[in-house]
């Protein structure tokens, strides 16, 4: 079951959605705590990543299992057009938490991306293919033996932040922004508003409107 929405046109909103205009609307709305850290970033791909949240829950562990990767390919399995893998591991940095056949098998059903509080690997063969992906840094170490994916599709937490099935996730070269699932509606009409006022601003003092009386005009900086 996919937690997309299909009365959102991601394609469209990609055009004007970011993770600042996103975390200016939630700052409106009352949530004042959605953004990560800024070492979260983008290390592969360009634009804009907006999907849906897939969270999955990962165990440390110290040996090496019978059979590798057996939470993992069920979570591949199962992930969906539009969702972004989220790999929440309380900054544990043990290994990288993705890679490019992680990436290859996940641009093939059009998943929108993947975030992780930790690194990643293989980024040149990723950004290669331009698929986006948002974390902490690369490191060369496989997950194997180091992190057990033992859940999907399951709440999660990266920097304070709640991370739920469904919550819609806007990442960007300025970072990463989580919108609560109960938000979305009113954060992507106030989104497509504030757009609008901004455009209107930027046109207004490039024909040479002082930035005050811009501001006065149309209520956004």
């Amino acid at each position: 079951m996919t937690n997309s929405n299909p009365a959102h046109d991601l394609v469209r909103l990609r055009t004007i959605f970011g993770a600042a205009l996103t975390s200016d609307v939630l700052d409106h709305l009352g949530y004042r705590n959605q953004v990560l850290k800024s070492d979260v970033s983008m290390i592969s791909g360009d634009g804009v990543m907006m999907g849906y949240a897939f969270p999955v829950r990962l165990e440390v562990v110290d040996t090496y299992p019978e059979v590798p990767y057996v939470g993992l390919l069920a979570a591949l399995d199962a992930i969906q057009k539009d969702q972004v893998y989220v790999a929440p591991t309380a900054r544990t940095g043990k290994a990288a938490l993705w890679g490019e056949l992680l990436s290859t098998a996940c641009s093939f059903k059009e998943v929108a991306g993947f975030l992780g509080d930790g690194p990643s690997r293989d980024l040149a063969r990723t950004r290669a293919m331009g698929f986006k992906m948002f974390g902490t840094g690369s490191l060369p170490v496989n997950i194997n033996g180091r992190y057990e994916v033992v859940a999907h599709n399951v709440p999660g937490v990266i920097d304070g932040v709640k991370i739920n099935p469904g919550d819609l996730i806007v990442g960007d070269i300025d970072g990463v922004t989580i919108v609560p699932v109960a938000a979305i509606d009113k954060v992507v009409e106030m989104v497509i508003e504030k757009n609008s006022g901004e455009s209107n601003f930027r046109k207004a003092v490039r024909e040479g409107m002082p930035p005050s009386e811009a501001f006065a005009k149309f209520g956004v900086l």
